[in-house]
Parts: structure tokens; C-alpha cells; sequence
């Protein structure tokens, strides 16, 4: 288990998406509150920079498409472990356009299409921890789209989350390092904490969530992380 442990968090590349103009107007929500767009922009932007200069990532940086003002949530489109990419099947029909596969072809990445129309997976719904994946189950993922991400990556074991009154699994939740779990303090976080609390060797941390929440999206939404590096 230590060695499947051992490239956890080791990035060399992010594949992001920038902003549309639609985002603001067009975006789901399941609120409906105001979002300013300029806001989400310097965001985004700020998210990018870290991603290139402060953690050294090569940045493949797809453009914005007006026609699908959810785009810039690019992880819910793949979900990536090692040198293996599942393309998804997002829960939302107006989602099920935003491509990613041609430039997780240009990475060299041994492509998974999820192609049974009996199943959904957002990307925003799976958390690796490094030996393991957990899915939630919810509005958007189901179980058929678990058990297809479980036959994707044989390696690890996939356990299934039950999500309530959130949109995904990582609204709330996160790897803040090897072993650590960081969790919101909302009542479906709190639900979720409830399952996670019965793994021994997690610790999990609160924390609390910008503009781009307005739109039910979360920190980890804006990209998916690759490490390109081999016998890490």
C-alpha cells in the first residue's frame, strides 16, 4: 500500500478551462443568487497562477465556450490516476458536451470513455486519497458511474459516500495532504463526516468555502491535476 501511496499530491500538469461570459447568466445553481463575473475572472486567474508559479504545474489552458457556461468546472469531465483518464458522463444533460478527451489524448493518458447510458460521474464527486477513491452518490453521480470508475482503476478500492443537500462530494470536503481529510461544517458535511469517521487512519480538519460558490463550484472544480511523472 505504501507505494501506491507514494506519488499522492505529485502533480506536473493541470488541464484548466477559462471563463465564459455565459457563466454568469446561464450557469446551474441551485441558488439563485448573483454572480459577478469580473470576480469569478480575477479568480480564476489568481487559481492559474498559483497553479503555474507557485506549484511548478505545466498549465494546458482550453478555451472558454459560450455555449457552455459550466466549462470552467473542467473536473467534472475526467477523472485522472496515473497514466489512466476516465472521460464521464456528467449527471447534467447540458454538461455531457464539455470535452476534454482531446487534450487528455495530447498528454499521452490511456483514455476510459464511460459510454453506458445508464450511469453518471462527476469528477467532482470522486476523492482520491492516494489509496483509495471515494464517490458520492448524488444528484449528479450514481451507482452505476462508481462502479464503472472502480473497474477504471482496479488498483484502489472505491467506496461510495451518500451526498444530501450538497451538490458533490467536494463541495464540502478535501485531500489537504497524505492522510488528511479537510471538511466543511455544513449540515451535509456533517453527514458525510459520519462515514469518513469510521476510517481509522484519516484525520479530517474543518475548514470553511467566493464567487464561483454562487454556482455551486468549489475549489478543486476548476481543474484536473496530472502527474505525468513515471515510477514515482
Amino acid at each position: 500500500m505504501a507505494g501506491l501511496m507514494s506519488g499522492f499530491g505529485c502533480f506536473t500538469h493541470a488541464v484548466v478551462r477559462a471563463v465564459p461570459q455565459s457563466l454568469a447568466r446561464d450557469a446551474l445553481r441551485s441558488g439563485g443568487l448573483e454572480v459577478d463575473l469580473l470576480k469569478v475572472q480575477e479568480e480564476y486567474e489568481e487559481y492559474v497562477s498559483v497553479l503555474k508559479h507557485r506549484l511548478g504545474l505545466e498549465v494546458l489552458e482550453l478555451p472558454a465556450d459560450e455555449a457552455l457556461p459550466d466549462c470552467v468546472f473542467v473536473e467534472d469531465a475526467a477523472v485522472v490516476c496515473g497514466d489512466t483518464a476516465l472521460v464521464s458522463r456528467p449527471g447534467a444533460q447540458s454538461r455531457r458536451r464539455e470535452a476534454v478527451k482531446a487534450a487528455l489524448t495530447e498528454l499521452g493518458l490511456n483514455i476510459v470513455e464511460m459510454t453506458d447510458e445508464s450511469a453518471t460521474l462527476d469528477g467532482g464527486d470522486v476523492l482520491f486519497t492516494g489509496r483509495e477513491f471515494f464517490v458520492g452518490l448524488s444528484k449528479r453521480t450514481n451507482q452505476r458511474g462508481a462502479e464503472i470508475l472502480a473497474d477504471a482503476f482496479k488498483d484502489y478500492a472505491v467506496s461510495t459516500v451518500p451526498v444530501q443537500d450538497a451538490l458533490h462530494l467536494k463541495s464540502f470536503c478535501s485531500m489537504a495532504g497524505p492522510g488528511l481529510i479537510a471538511i466543511g461544517s455544513s449540515e451535509a458535511a456533517q453527514k458525510a463526516l459520519k462515514v469518513f469517521e469510521k476510517l481509522k487512519d484519516h484525520m479530517l480538519i474543518p475548514v470553511t468555502n467566493q464567487e464561483k460558490a454562487k454556482v455551486d463550484g468549489g475549489l478543486t472544480c476548476c481543474s484536473v491535476l496530472i502527474n505525468m511523472k513515471k515510477n514515482i
